[in-house]
Order: C-alpha cells, then sequence, then structure tokens
C-alpha cells in the first residue's frame, strides 16, 4: 500500500488551493500524478509518446501509409504539437502493409504482420504474433528508460484501431476466463498495435515509468496490460477518472483487477478519437504540466503539507551477507521487505571481514553472478556490489551516512543479532564496529523463525519484526554440494543452473569454459539497425525473442558485441554473436536455425575495471570489455610512468599512448600496435605502445591477469625540468573519458561475460585470421 495516500494529497492541495476543493479537473491528474509517483513534487519530463502503427480491415493496400509519411516527416499535427509541448515522438510501424521506410531514432520498422481483418476468422493474430508485438512494445519501454524518459504515452495509427480495442476491452470484462491462458483469445480479436501498446505500457510500469492512458486505445491497452502483468494499472494517470467497472461472479474482489470503462463514448473517452495520432496525448501532458507544477507549488506551507511530506520520507532496506549462495529464502525475504512498505531493499554481498579466506566458498566474480541471477527480476530490488569489487568489508555503521540519500536507511538482521539485547551481550552492541551507538541510533528489520519472536526485552529501540520461514543456512547448501548431491530447491534455478555449469563449491577449479546444450531458448536480440544484414538475422530468429530472456543474441561486428555486453552484462546472461560484419572475432560465423537442441561452449571471459583520474583531480570509473588506454591529447608526445600492483616498472615511456587489453581486445587495437592476439581463455593481460620512442625497442608485453596496471602522466607529478604542457585524454573501448591525469586499470572482480560459440568455433583458424586477414577485408 502506498505511504502516500489520496487524503495526504487531498490535504496537502486544499493547503494550496483558495477555496479549499479547487483547481477543477486538473484537481484528478495532480491527485494520480502524486499516486503514482509517491511524491509531492511530480515530474512531467523528460516524455515520449510512441505511436504503434497497424492497418485493420480487409484489402491489401496499407490504409495508413500516408499517414506514416507525415509522421516519420515530421509535418503531421501530431509531429508539429510533440515539438511544441517538448514531447520525444517515436513511431513504430508494427503491422502496416506500406513499405518500410529508412530508419531513424524516431521511426522503426518491426512489423510482425502485415495488417489484419479481426472481422474475418482466423484472419486476427496468432498467439505467437501477439507475443512477439508485445515484445516489441516491452522493447520500447526499456529504450525509453535507457533514454531517460520519466513519463511515457502510446496511441494507435490507424482507423480501426479504435473498433480493435473496444472487442478486446468487451472481452477483458465480459467472456474471458480467469484461469486460461489470455493471449489465444485477445489475439483473435486484437490487433499488432494494441498487443504492442500493452507490452509497453507492461515493461514501463515494471520499470517504475510513469504511465500516461488517454484515450479508449491506451485504456485497453493498459487493462491488458494488467491482464497479463499485474502492477500496471497502478502506474497509469487516466485522462479523468474512472469508476471501477463491476466484476462478473466469480472473478474475486472489486478493484483488483483493471478493466476499462464499457461502452465507451463516442469517439474514444472526451470525444476524442484513439486514430487522432496521439494529439489527445499531447495536450494531456501540457495539462499534466500545469497539474504538476500547482501541486509541487509553495503558495501555502502549513503544518499539515509538512506533516504530509515527512510522511514520504523514503525507507531503504539494507539486506547483507555472504549469499554464497543466494537462496530462495533471500529472494522470499527481499519480496517480504517489499510488501512491508519499504521503497527499495539494497542487496550487498559482504567482501572479506579480515585475512581470513573460505577456501570453499565461490569466488567474488561468482557469487557477483550468483547475486544478479537470484534478484534481478524483482522489482524495487537492487544488488549492490561495491564491497566484492573493491574486496572490503563495510561496517554496518557506515550505511546510513553512505546511504542517506536513498532514504530512511533500515538494517535487516536475524533475530541471533539481537539475542541478549537487554543485557548488552547481542552480536550488534558486541560484534560491530560502534555496536553500542548503532544499536541506539539505528534502525532494525528483524528476522525470525515462524511462530518465534524474539523476546521484546531483547530488541532495539527502532525495530521491525518481520516473520519469515524456511531459511536453511549457506553452509549446509554447499556442503550438500560438495557432497556431490544438488543445490535445489534451495536457490533459485538459475543459480542452480550457474552452480551446476561452473562445477561451484565441488572442491575442484571453476572452468574457463564449459558445454550446455540449449532448451527453451529465449533471447534478447541487440543488433546494428543500420546493418541490412543484421537486421535479416533479427528477422530469423524473431520468434525466440521474450521479455524474459536466457541469452543476449548480438547480431554485427564486434563493435555490436561489446556495446551489448556494456549495456547488458548486469543481466548475467550468455552472450552469443553471430558475424555481420567483417572478421568478427567474437562472432559465430553460423548459428542453426533450430536453437532448441544445440550446443555451445561457453568462454567465461573477465572485463576491466578502469578507473580514472582527470587533471582536477576527480575520480571516475568505467567497465571495459576489451581495452583501455592513455594517449597524448596535443601535438607533444605523451610522457607516462608505468605501476604494476604498486611497483614501478617503468619510470619513462615517450610516445603516442599505452594500451591495456583483455584476451577479448587483443585482437582489435592492440594487435594494430604489434600485439600478437591471444586465445579468448589466456589468463593475461596484453600492454601495448603506439609509436613509442623511450624506451628503445620496446615490445607489447602479456601480463597475468591478476595485475594492477597504474599509467600516470608525468606531466601531473611535479617533477622538476618535466614539460607540464603535455595534456593526456584516455579512451575506454573506444569511448572518450576526456583529459586523465593518470588511469587504474585491473580485471574486475564482479564484471565478467559468458561468450558462446558453436562446438565448430576454431580458435586457432580465428586467431591465423586475425593476424593475417584475407585479402580484400
Amino acid at each position: 500500500m502506498p505511504e502516500l495516500t489520496d487524503a495526504d494529497i487531498r490535504a496537502h492541495l486544499d493547503a494550496l488551493a483558495v477555496p479549499p476543493g479547487g483547481f477543477g479537473e486538473l484537481r484528478h491528474l495532480a491527485t494520480r500524478l502524486c499516486t503514482v509517483q509517491q511524491t509531492l513534487a511530480p515530474v512531467t519530463a523528460p516524455r515520449r509518446l510512441v505511436l504503434f502503427a497497424a492497418d485493420h480491415g480487409p484489402g491489401g493496400e496499407s490504409g495508413i501509409g500516408a499517414a506514416v509519411l507525415e509522421v516519420a516527416s515530421g509535418g503531421a499535427a501530431s509531429a508539429v504539437l510533440a515539438k511544441t509541448t517538448g514531447t520525444e515522438l517515436v513511431l513504430v510501424d508494427i503491422g502496416s502493409r506500406c513499405d518500410p521506410l529508412r530508419e531513424t531514432p524516431t521511426y522503426r520498422c518491426r512489423n510482425v504482420r502485415a495488417g489484419v481483418c479481426e472481422l474475418v476468422p482466423g484472419a486476427a493474430l496468432t498467439a505467437a504474433e501477439f507475443r512477439a508485438a508485445f515484445v516489441v512494445g516491452q522493447n520500447e519501454a526499456e529504450r525509453a528508460a535507457k533514454d531517460g524518459i520519466k513519463v511515457v504515452a502510446a496511441d494507435a495509427l490507424g482507423a480501426g484501431s479504435e473498433d480493435a480495442a473496444r472487442r478486446v476491452g468487451e472481452l477483458l470484462r465480459e467472456r474471458l476466463d480467469p484461469a486460461a491462458d489470455p493471449v489465444p483469445a485477445l489475439a483473435a480479436v486484437g490487433g499488432a498495435d494494441l498487443a504492442a501498446a500493452a507490452g509497453f505500457f507492461a515493461k514501463a510500469a515494471e520499470l517504475e515509468l510513469t504511465l500516461l492512458a488517454c484515450g479508449a486505445f491506451a485504456e485497453v491497452a493498459v487493462g491488458v496490460a494488467e491482464r497479463l502483468h499485474s502492477g500496471t494499472a497502478a502506474r497509469a494517470v487516466l485522462e479523468e477518472p474512472t469508476p471501477p467497472a463491476p466484476l462478473p461472479e466469480g472473478r474475486g474482489e472489486k478493484g483488483t483487477e483493471f478493466f476499462p470503462p464499457l461502452p465507451f463514448r463516442e469517439g474514444g473517452r472526451g470525444g476524442r478519437s484513439s486514430a487522432s495520432e496521439g494529439v489527445g496525448a499531447l495536450l494531456t501532458f501540457l495539462a499534466l504540466d500545469a497539474a504538476a507544477a500547482i501541486v509541487s507549488g509553495v503558495a501555502r506551507r502549513t503544518r499539515a503539507h509538512e506533516q504530509v511530506v515527512s510522511v514520504r520520507r523514503r525507507k531503504v532496506a539494507i539486506f547483507t551477507g555472504s549469499f554464497d549462495p543466494p537462496t530462495t529464502f533471500h529472494r522470499r525475504v527481499a519480496k517480504l521487505l517489499r510488501g512491508r512498505g519499504f521503497d527499495e531493499v539494497l542487496v550487498r554481498p559482504n567482501g572479506p571481514k579480515g585475512d581470513t579466506a573460505e577456501l570453499e566458498h565461490a569466488s567474488p566474480i561468482h557469487r557477483a553472478v550468483m547475486a544478479d541471477l537470484a534478484f534481478r527480476d524483482l522489482p524495487g530490488v537492487s544488488v549492490d556490489l561495491s564491497d566484492l569489487d573493491d574486496g572490503v568489508f563495510t561496517p554496518h555503521v557506515a550505511f546510513d551516512d553512505l546511504h542517506a540519500d536513498r532514504g530512511e536507511v533500515w538494517h535487516v538482521v536475524s533475530d541471533e543479532f539481537v539475542s541478549g539485547g537487554r543485557d548488552g551481550r547481542s552480536w550488534i552492541q558486541t560484534k560491530w564496529e560502534c555496536g553500542a551507538d548503532a544499536w541506539r541510533a539505528g534502525r532494525f528489520v528483524v528476522l525470525h523463525p515462524e511462530g518465534c519472536a524474539p523476546e521484546v526485552h531483547d530488541l532495539p529501540p527502532a525495530c521491525n519484526l518481520v516473520e519469515a520461514a524456511g531459511h536453511v543456512p549457506t553452509a549446509d547448501i554447499r556442503m550438500r554440494v560438495f557432497q556431490g548431491g544438488t543445490a535445489h530447491p534451495d536457490v533459485p534455478p538459475a543459480v542452480e543452473a550457474y552452480i551446476r555449469r561452473y562445477g561451484l563449491f565441488s572442491g575442484t577449479p571453476s572452468p574457463r569454459e564449459t558445454r550446455v546444450r540449449l532448451a527453451d531458448v529465449r533471447l534478447k536480440i541487440v543488433f546494428d539497425e543500420r546493418n541490412a544484414k543484421a537486421r535479416g538475422f533479427a528477422d530469423q530468429f524473431r520468434r525466440y525473442e521474450t521479455s524474459d530472456p536466457t541469452h543476449v543474441l548480438a547480431l554485427g561486428g564486434d563493435g555490436t558485441m561489446l556495446q551489448a555486453i556494456r549495456d547488458h552484462w548486469r543481466l548475467r546472461l550468455p552472450f552469443i554473436g553471430l558475424n555481420a560484419g567483417t572478421l568478427g572475432f567474437l562472432m559465430n560465423e553460423s548459428l542453426p536455425a533450430e536453437l532448441d537442441g544445440s550446443e555451445l561452449v561457453l568462454y567465461r571471459m573477465p572485463m576491466l575495471r578502469v578507473d580514472t583520474e582527470a587533471p582536477d583531480g576527480k575520480w571516475s570509473r568505467a567497465l571495459a570489455c576489451g581495452d583501455a588506454w592513455v594517449e597524448r591529447e596535443s601535438g607533444q608526445a605523451a610522457w607516462l610512468r608505468v605501476d604494476v600492483n604498486g611497483r614501478t616498472q617503468v619510470s619513462k615511456v615517450v610516445g603516442d599512448g599505452l594500451l591495456v587489453a583483455t584476451p577479448a581486445g587483443a585482437s582489435s587495437y592492440a594487435r594494430a600496435m604489434g600485439a600478437t592476439p591471444v586465445p579468448l581463455t589466456a589468463p593475461v593481460l596484453t600492454m601495448a605502445g603506439s609509436n613509442v620512442f623511450l624506451p628503445r625497442f620496446w615490445r607489447p608485453v602479456a601480463l597475468p591477469e591478476t595485475a594492477g596496471v597504474t599509467l600516470t602522466g608525468l606531466n601531473h607529478l611535479g617533477e622538476p625540468g618535466v614539460n607540464p604542457k603535455r595534456p593526456l585524454r584516455g579512451f575506454v573501448d573506444g569511448r572518450s573519458t576526456g583529459a586523465v591525469r593518470s588511469m587504474d586499470i585491473r580485471v574486475s572482480s564482479v564484471a565478467a561475460v559468458e561468450l558462446g560459440f558453436t562446438p565448430e568455433f576454431d580458435l586457432s583458424s580465428r586467431l591465423l585470421r586475425s593476424m593475417f586477414p584475407p585479402e580484400g577485408m
């Protein structure tokens, strides 16, 4: 239940308005906007309207081809109004009969079926086509979130969209069996545009964007999304108040499902047709702006207003532990905490405490992967890998200051940590750093077994009790696996599969490569939209695309693969490449048309952690899949010092620059500097120089992957006689970091990636091709 209630918002609005209850029709929008965003300072920008274009009805010619051209070229009324209102407008052709246009940042063709005729039996979508369109919409929502969009709207471009939405709305309200899979029934009468809009709204709600549902089409799309992904409607702002629709008998309590109001008004809600190219949504955005400005006003700051603001102090639960491995109990706790009113649950795997290492435990990289796999799909739950990455143990008492910007910090502990609290003998009071102060001033969530709450006199002053059953010690799971058993069912399935894949807790070294047989393949497809060959491959594998992927398919060249890894490595899924470029060192030359049942060899590849110091002393951090380098920024040569593991190895290098590469990057810029490509599984880092003048006879070197390399500009050391006018700039995987003073490079303890290749992949042959490419390449 949201902490900021309608009553709180009404009290705030009444404190601003004279007379109370003023603001007219804007009051509903203001109230709903605050409820969705759970703040009295709501935002309405950046925002995006996505139009999904599809043809409806019989005929072989497109009825919306001219409209598609007008919108894509910027000449349509909606395009002009979008610019005026500061709204990004994107057009997605999801089902028209017209020829695709050249793709731009605001237009793309993702046609799943060229037109439908819902009135003819068998002529509407198949279930597979409906799901494909739904995924297209989800991808658009992910793209919007990645672009920093906060508020989204969707509409249709096509005269028959409203009629199709009406039929789907009636189906939702009257004839849809709540126990059956709704997709076949929805596909039989709906259009690809509605399916895509529903996917767009569902994913946008999951990503905690604000949804504007304006018009009949958009409201039905939210209804479909709510039916398939419960919780979507809670993020939706409707154009005007909608009374709850009655539920058919046997459908549960009122208010538990979202059904669009039926029958629709003529021409859609408010008299605006859903075929209006989104003009209604764009006009409503202006009303949202006004509502947000009013609710954020400071005309009258009253005591009631101050009380409402204090109510909205975010609550953040800090959940620490070894998570070695993370268990189903840990997932259950995170979900319980979200249900108990915490805005965010921050999972922090502990780093090493002291110098004692427990050899039977997984290495930091495997613990990081398992933590991400265990919690990645839980809304409001995030994983902080800082301690694992830095190899440190952060005292619990530091969390209050460290995460103060997130909200009110609560420490999650088990009941064992408070036992003996009345006598000052609890684990918190005696073992934690500054434990006595933390006990008095901290806030605690105390987990306890079912029906076995701790003694009230043992509890700290500020605490919440949460009953959490089913705890299994991670040591028991590790021992079971070590003895030849399985971690199932005490760990999430994805974690259990990862443990088996790399033989964790078995007492044997974890392999760098492993062979797997694919089953139930689901893909997230990433490709270069400017590459026609890559677009063709994308269409070939589109049937595997889903919002719940098991693998990431990258189509293009090595650049596409590196970008896909940078964007999606935190999904912790294997990456499969298919070459649509030139050499494609990281890509397969071909893939079987049927992926289910095929075999892959997975190579576990490291990523580089790159910490860069700017000339003003500020530090920044980035990850590199391939390489990182420092080079001269002016016409003068760079003067660099090379330190390895804290010791100076080369006191002065004069040249254009120096580079450090992983095995995956050894075949690109490093090779151009004279380095020899190495096998993908080689445990080495390559350091190469560009046009090195000193020291004489410089050659690229191979360093152990455990090495930490620091490249420092000598002009920043203040040494006598050194020319200070030798500026440097840095690059991480080809992306500029700007001016640099020094760069620390090492293999990340938490970031890695699995690259999948077919068994026919010949590493030796690929290495030879990279060193001696065929003529013409």
